[in-house]
């Protein structure tokens, strides 16, 4: 994976891994680390003064960090995750940002290299393996409305949680595109290549951004594995910390492929802070919009007008910006940004222990 596995223990017998050497630099000796977590179900152990937590190749699992401050109480834990944590607080918790995609990238370079693009098929790209309800929406739209100048792969992988059980959402225009996936695209598999689903989900193979979806297409839709932003719990309105987003955007960027995230809110954004720039050349606002159904509209929107374009459009709308943020990737100054964040991140930490 580009990620390593989850890492717990204190900072004596835990290993050293990239990106977080500084932890046996810490004077303070009672801490406890949770990194890499991914959706965990074990609690944190009782008995230390700090807790440090990290995400990175999952969404930050917010009600499991309440949980975990709920049991221990005023011990301060401290969590590490890409992007932001916005207005989202929990009691003696502190949310820092700390990247990882940089490391990401720069195994991806060491794994598949760097290739020039090949000569445009496609407006668009869409891959919905695991599907959830933001993936039914952008895949189901592209399939209607623009399905032979479209490069999409669909699973049959549905877990009713995923896409809320099929509830009506009160938009009118997703709820009909929902109606439609179900009447004519469940269980449908659609592929371009022998890729199995069983045995070869893994980074190493999925992680590639020189294949036909970022090399033969325009733009592509990242139906990334997590879309929440804007949420409300009781009378509790929040924005879920992120934005999360993996190999999915990432390949794009290497690849110098355009994209329209379909995930959290604010990836442009947040990309933007660490350097890379998105002036497409068509409305990218919607991306500051938490909500996630009015975001998911705009998308839906953007669809139809794109649409109205053709591929040498589509490239040249984009061309300019693709070729700055994969230069900025190869040369290393996306990393040098990331890592400086991360240090400034580190310090603040170490004021933290003190």
């Amino acid at each position: 994976m580009l990620v390593p596995s989850p890492i717990c223990g204190t900072k004596d017998n835990i290993p050293t891994v990239s990106g977080y050497q500084w932890i046996h630099k810490l004077k303070n000796k009672k801490i406890y680390f949770a990194l890499f977590q991914r959706w965990p179900n074990d609690n944190l152990p009782c008995g230390f003064d700090f807790y440090i937590v990290s995400f990175h190749l999952e969404v930050t699992d917010i009600n499991w960090v309440k949980r975990q401050q709920q049991l221990l109480s005023s011990v301060k834990i401290i969590v590490l995750a890409d992007g932001n944590s916005y207005n989202y607080s929990i009691p003696n918790v502190q949310f820092f940002p700390f990247y990882y995609w940089h490391y990401q990238l720069d195994q991806m370079q060491e794994w598949f290299g760097v290739k020039k693009k090949s000569i445009l098929k496609y407006k668009f790209s869409a891959v919905c393996n695991r599907i959830s309800q933001s993936k039914v929406w952008s895949t189901t739209k592209l399939l209607e409305t623009a399905r032979d100048s479209s490069l999409i792969v669909l699973n049959s992988w549905i877990e009713e949680k995923n896409v809320h059980n099929w509830q009506d959402t009160g938009n009118d225009t997703l709820d009909d595109l929902t109606t439609i996936f179900r009447n004519k695209y469940v269980g449908q598999i659609l592929k371009i290549d022998d890729f199995d689903n069983a045995t070869q989900n893994s980074q190493h193979i999925t992680g590639n951004p020189w294949q036909p979806l970022y090399t033969d297409c325009a733009i592509n839709f990242t139906n990334e594995s997590f879309h929440y932003s804007g949420m409300q719990e009781n009378d509790n309105a929040y924005t879920w910390p992120g934005p999360f987003i993996t190999e999915k955007t990432l390949k794009c960027l290497l690849a110098g492929t355009a994209f329209i995230p379909v995930g959290q809110f604010e990836t442009y954004a947040t990309l933007g802070k660490l350097g890379l720039e998105f002036n497409y050349g068509f409305d990218t606002t919607w991306d500051n919009d938490s909500g996630n159904l009015s975001r998911a509209h705009s998308i839906i929107d953007l669809i139809d007008y794109l649409n109205q374009f053709d591929i040498n459009q589509l490239v040249s709308m984009a061309k300019e910006s693709n070729n700055y943020n994969q230069n900025y990737i190869i040369t290393g100054q996306f990393n040098q940004n990331c890592q400086k964040q991360n240090d400034e991140t580190v310090e603040k930490i170490n004021l933290t222990l003190q």
